[in-house]
């Protein structure tokens, strides 16, 4: 409103003196957005020219100052159209800030003429993409922050081992905890904008490397490894009963294992770095791996949406457990199975709690997932299975895959 009174004044200065034969100077129409030279003076107490448009658009070509014989009339254009280019940091010379008053001569130069610097019509920069919602269970959604990136420069379908080191863990776990490592495997056919799922999997005791896994070779998941701390060993193990080479998540174990921070971590750099799903993650695992995947589906259940489970249990001292991720277990040998203190932990056990806290059904169906037929327990968000594939250590590993897959797939 206020460029619009000044114009006014402007264009009444100019019908009251009439024709003086001074050549009023034109002020640029400002849509440039390209500032002026910023000199801005309207030259020995001319009519001042410096009205510039009002917004984003810079005041024209003021910088000659020329008005005639001071009845110069301010340039009818002192609204000028506010520079239309989005987000453009338009003129930023202050142009015509200088005195404008109109020396000798009736005519009173555009007032002031100073020149709103660059704010270029509002426009606003292009939206980026989000980084998702969070969805059912208090789990993140959407396509990772590694969508908006290029390839990373590591061979396609092949593990690649990273080193991380571990914070935000308490003192006591430091010297076996934080120096650790993890595998990824990028498929073949990768897509980097395309969220892949993940897949989180835990190997057996005494890994220290990339393995192989029934999930290798797929080229519609991400495959993520974890690996057991290789300090946690000695004086450095805890609790001193523990087993060296394993995940800090078994039989004897510690409601604040370090193995979520070392999940959690891992999961951000991938995250970062590659282009994955964040509404599905899944965490399996064999043996020492299986106890892993349960604990994390129950301690990180607010961002792991299933887990498959082989020939493990859940530790006593798990902590309490959050989001209710779903749930199959293949018992193997540890469908009983007691810790040193003479708790229950096996993956009996296990499943009866995961069926309590996503408030399924205790009545079982039969189902079939990949070519095993299991009992499934549903009537929730988050249903359990109870898949005998075989009663020796680690004989549902090769089943992992084709089955638990299957189940995963059935999940919103």
């Amino acid at each position: 409103m206020f460029s619009r009174q000044l114009a006014l004044l402007g264009v009444l200065g100019a019908i009251a003196i009439g024709c003086n034969g001074g050549a009023s100077t034109p002020l640029g129409k400002g849509g440039g957005g390209t500032a002026g030279a910023g000199s801005g003076t309207a030259g020995s107490g001319t009519a001042g020219t410096g009205a510039a448009g009002a917004g984003a658009g810079a005041a024209g070509t003021t910088t000659s100052g020329t008005a005639g014989s001071g009845s110069g009339a301010a340039g009818s254009e002192a609204s000028g159209a506010a520079g239309s280019t989005a987000g453009g940091a338009a003129g930023s010379g202050a142009a015509g800030s200088g005195s404008g008053q109109a020396g000798a001569g009736p005519g009173t130069a555009g007032a002031g003429g100073t020149v709103v610097s660059g704010t270029g019509g509002g426009g606003t920069a292009g939206a980026m993409a989000t980084g998702g919602t969070t969805g059912a269970g208090g789990r993140p959604s959407g396509p990772s922050a590694g969508c908006m990136k290029d390839v990373p420069a590591e061979p396609v379908g092949t593990n690649v081992i990273h080193s991380i080191d571990i914070t935000g863990m308490a003192a006591k776990w430091a010297p076996g905890y934080t120096h650790r490592k993890y595998c990824t495997t990028i498929p073949k056919n990768y897509v980097p904008t395309q969220p892949y799922p993940v897949v989180f999997y835990g190997p057996g005791c005494g890994a220290t490397g990339c393995e192989g896994n029934s999930f290798s070779g797929r080229t519609d998941v991400f495959i993520v490894q974890g690996i057991a701390g290789a300090d946690a060993k000695g004086a450095n193990i805890i609790p001193p009963n523990g087993s060296p080479g394993c995940f800090q998540a078994g039989k004897e174990s510690n409601d604040d294992s370090p193995e979520g921070p070392y999940f959690d971590q891992v999961m951000n750099e991938v995250e970062s770095k590659y282009c994955t799903d964040k509404g599905r993650i899944f965490a399996a695992g064999t043996s020492s791996g299986s106890w892993l995947s349960n604990y994390l589906a129950c301690a990180r259940g607010n961002r792991v949406r299933g887990s498959a489970a082989d020939s493990g249990g859940l530790q006593f001292n798990h902590g309490t457990c959050t989001g209710g991720a779903a749930v199959m277990e293949m018992p193997g040998d540890s469908a009983m199975v007691k810790d040193q203190e003479g708790h229950e932990i096996g993956a009996a056990l296990t499943r009866d709690m995961f069926i309590m806290l996503n408030g399924c059904s205790m009545t079982p169906t039969m189902m079939t997932f990949g070519s095993d037929s299991c009992q499934f327990y549903g009537g929730c968000a988050s249903p359990v299975v109870w898949c005998n594939v075989g009663g020796s250590h680690q004989s549902g590993n090769g089943h992992l895959s084709p089955t638990g897959w299957a189940f995963w797939s059935t999940l919103k």
